[in-house]
């Protein structure tokens, strides 16, 4: 069997979530999945878990000055920071195969697991985190992950600090106290907050990084090492395409989504 590589070269934050949702939804509703690896990055963003409030997680008076964009997946999990010093990887696999967990636990252990090896062996010295889920260089986390478990589908996607601006990425997460509140959706602001942790950039813990290619394959390597299969270069179906950019038009292009809905003045916070 073959493995999909997608790197497609899309750099719009909500066209690249747009299509993240589309690759799980499609495959979770075909009969024949398609086992699948992405790697892309986006401009500057600050991405939100599905069950977050960006009032708790971002400064968004920051962000909107300096142009930086305010996302939310469909995932769950905590915050990140986007920009071109990202590598970001995303699993979509079809839970008949034996090598596919269907806990995010074991799904984060095994691909998660097997791109720490990889990366091991080009130089980079990170270690899989089980209590976190996470990938580290010594007590300094280098990736935030997060996934989706559902009709046969295990997903999981993350991000990789290589050289990200690290005084950006910590600015846009300072959440300002006296920010508009804002609902999740027109019922619920109930916020999910995230874990926070030290991170690092890959560059600042090696002597000589490996260049973004060679990154790249290692982490393809990693995939045709777990699974077990041939990785090769692939696109979207049409299928996914046209998915994505309904995703995109009813849902990652609109305020409502990525923001949620101002809340009342008498809803009080929790």
């Amino acid at each position: 069997m073959v493995w999909r590589v997608i790197e497609d070269g899309e750099l719009d934050i909500y066209r690249n979530l747009s299509i993240e949702e589309s690759l799980a939804r499609v495959n979770s509703d075909s009969v024949e999945k398609t086992n699948t690896l992405r790697l892309w990055q986006s401009n500057r963003s600050v991405v939100i878990g599905r069950f977050q409030c960006v009032h708790k997680e971002v400064d968004i008076s920051y962000c909107q000055k300096k142009g930086i964009q305010i996302a939310r997946r469909f995932t769950g999990g905590g915050a990140v920071y986007h920009d071109l010093g990202n590598l970001n990887f995303t699993i979509c696999a079809d839970q008949r195969k034996p090598y596919v967990p269907r806990s995010l636990k074991k799904l984060y252990q095994g691909f998660v697991g097997s791109i720490a090896n990889k990366l091991r062996e080009i130089g980079i010295p990170v270690a899989y985190d089980e209590k976190r889920w996470c990938l580290r260089i010594g007590e300094k986390k280098v990736t935030g992950t997060a996934g989706w478990i559902k009709q046969g589908v295990s997903f999981l996607h993350g991000t990789l600090l290589i050289d990200a601006n690290l005084n950006t990425l910590e600015r846009s997460l300072d959440a300002p106290a006296g920010q508009t509140q804002y609902l999740r959706d027109r019922t619920r602001i109930r916020c999910k907050r995230s874990k926070r942790d030290v991170v690092t950039n890959i560059s600042a813990e090696v002597s000589s990084r490996p260049s973004d290619a060679e990154i790249r394959a290692a982490i393809m390597k990693s995939v045709a090492t777990f699974t077990g299969e041939s990785v090769e270069s692939g696109n979207l179906t049409q299928t996914e395409a046209n998915t994505a950019q309904v995703l995109y038009q009813s849902r990652y292009s609109l305020d409502e989504w990525n923001l949620g809905i101002p809340a009342p003045r008498q809803i009080i916070d929790r």
